[in-house]
């Protein structure tokens, strides 16, 4: 199957049938590895109590996927976008903001006011998507949500939240949003990264109590690794050490009413985390 000039050609509908439903289950496996994988059984089960799988077909073939399930925290209800895969053929072409944005307009005509869902915070790419695009909003950091994963490192996500009714992600998904990178200049790191031929050497925290500037400005950067999975495999002690940085100072920062705001692509080894205090607090 050719993915040239695919993009244009993208039919996005949501998905019901069985046969389509275990299309859906193949395609998590190419993506995600059998670990990883929802049953056909869960996703038909969640549609028929308020989820939903939307998919995106080029060709008639299934090429990528968005699926969610009802939630409710106790006292609001909202949908759990749990799972989305795009085969490696067809990323980098909008297909995976199109599926968000599809997923919203579902969620909007089914009663549906925020959408809740996790992430690496490792995943630049991912971050960029969720938090700039998307205009998803984060404040709540899970250690260890699925435990280790395969080389011993602790699976910590980001909840995001999309309230999708709101002008803040209006703006984001029209591109009226804005990002300025000028945050990264106003606000200060408070994890410290040496850089020596644009190679990461060491990372270490702002001086002793780093939350001090956080609080003094009213507002801070987090640095990541730009090819993380990179870092991973070849320093995995230093990606150790930055992993427990990023842990805590967001932890700490969502304690004392901070969220992330928005997220900086640097042009050389490390990408920023925007972490300002919330509105109203």
């Amino acid at each position: 199957m050719s993915r040239i000039g695919a993009s244009k050609d993208i039919e996005y509908r949501t998905i019901t049938g069985i046969s389509e439903l275990h299309t859906a289950v193949d395609l998590q496996r190419v993506v995600w590895g059998q670990e990883s994988v929802t049953s056909m059984h869960q996703m038909a089960a969640a549609i028929l109590h308020g989820g939903t799988v939307i998919g995106a077909f080029h060709e008639g073939e299934l090429v990528g996927f968005c699926y969610g399930f009802a939630g409710f925290d106790g006292k609001h209800s909202f949908l759990g976008s749990h799972m989305m895969a795009i085969l490696p053929d067809y990323r980098d072409q909008g297909i995976g903001m199109r599926l968000k944005l599809e997923q919203r307009l579902w969620a909007i005509q089914y009663g549906y006011s925020k959408l809740v869902w996790t992430y690496d915070p490792f995943e630049s790419r991912n971050a960029y998507l969720n938090i700039c695009k998307l205009g998803g909003t984060i404040s709540k950091y899970l250690p260890s949500f699925y435990g280790n994963d395969s080389s011993g490192v602790p699976t910590d996500r980001f909840l995001v939240e999309w309230d999708i009714c709101s002008e803040h992600v209006e703006k984001a998904i029209t591109q009226r949003h804005d990002h300025s990178e000028q945050a990264e200049s106003l606000y200060p790191s408070l994890i410290t990264c040496d850089i020596h031929e644009d190679q990461v050497t060491s990372v270490c925290l702002n001086v002793n109590d780093p939350l001090s500037i956080l609080l003094s400005r009213s507002g801070g950067t987090i640095p990541i690794p730009r090819q993380a999975q990179e870092l991973k495999r070849q320093q995995p002690q230093l990606f150790a050490e930055w992993h427990r940085y990023v842990r805590d100072m967001c932890t700490e920062a969502f304690d004392l009413q901070y969220e992330v705001t928005s997220f900086i692509k640097g042009p050389g080894a490390i990408h920023h985390y925007v972490l300002e205090q919330k509105k109203g607090e």
